[in-house]
């Protein structure tokens, strides 16, 4: 399976991904970008990191943080490790190979500053499967539902830590039925359109650990205009990578 080559802020980060498996999009942009504030020398976990989009354009931009990428597929644990080597960026990127569902075995409790994850759109028995094992793993529960990345997210993160997730309205209602059974208070919910007049596709959802401060409803993200993206992800692409943005 052959590998691309592609780059992200002009070139500041440079990501290999599969030409045909799974490949990193917009929601791993949007993930990484408009984050909460962290501590200076802060401690992020990217659950489900794939070829580690995520997790490296923020080890890219934070310099004084340090970023743990867990993956379960061995392929794309793989790319994500040499991911991290042609980056340079081992001092503050590592890959851990692992299941959520071991997250006990894989992660270290309430060391986390700000959780970040993408988590599969789809349960099984919904929606059509892919035939490319790393995209079904992906957009499907093969290896963890909903709930199973949320207590992963609760277990690692500090009390007062940061879980910030991109998921489709689909999945509204599981999300809101699963924090109410955990430790978790959504502080912010963002809604995204591919253009104004359509409906939304996805969701950026900020989350707290404890008690948090009354549900902000941010005005809606809208990507494209007439003449490509909008301003706001414009620049969220070219920033997504730049040092100190």
């Amino acid at each position: 399976m052959g590998l691309t080559r592609d780059v992200v802020s002009g070139g500041a980060l440079v990501i290999h991904q599969s030409e045909a498996g799974y490949r990193f999009g917009l929601e791993a942009v949007l993930l990484a970008t408009d984050l909460p504030d962290i501590p200076r020398e802060g401690h992020d976990v990217d659950l489900g990191a794939g070829v580690g989009a995520v997790g490296l354009m923020v080890g890219t931009r934070r310099r004084d943080v340090s970023v743990l990428a867990l993956e379960v597929q061995s392929s794309l644990h793989g790319l994500l490790q040499k991911n991290i080597d042609d980056n340079a960026l081992t001092a503050r990127v590592r890959a851990v190979e692992g299941d959520v569902r071991q997250h006990q075995l894989l992660l270290k409790p309430h060391s986390a500053d700000l959780v970040l994850m993408n988590p599969p759109y789809y349960r099984l028995g919904q929606g059509k499967v892919s035939p490319i094992r790393e995209r079904a793993a992906a957009h499907h529960e093969l290896h963890g539902t909903l709930r199973d990345f949320l207590v992963a997210a609760q277990y690692v993160l500090k009390p007062r830590g940061y879980l910030k997730l991109v998921i489709p309205p689909l999945r509204l209602t599981d999300l809101l039925f699963e924090i109410r059974k955990g430790d978790f208070q959504p502080e912010s919910v963002r809604f995204v359109h591919a253009k104004a007049e359509r409906e939304a596709y996805l969701m950026e959802w900020v989350l707290r650990r404890g008690p948090a401060k009354q549900l902000a409803v941010r005005p809606p993200l809208v990507l494209n205009q007439e003449d490509g993206f909008t301003p706001e992800v414009r620049d969220r692409f070219a920033n997504a990578a730049v040092e100190g943005r």
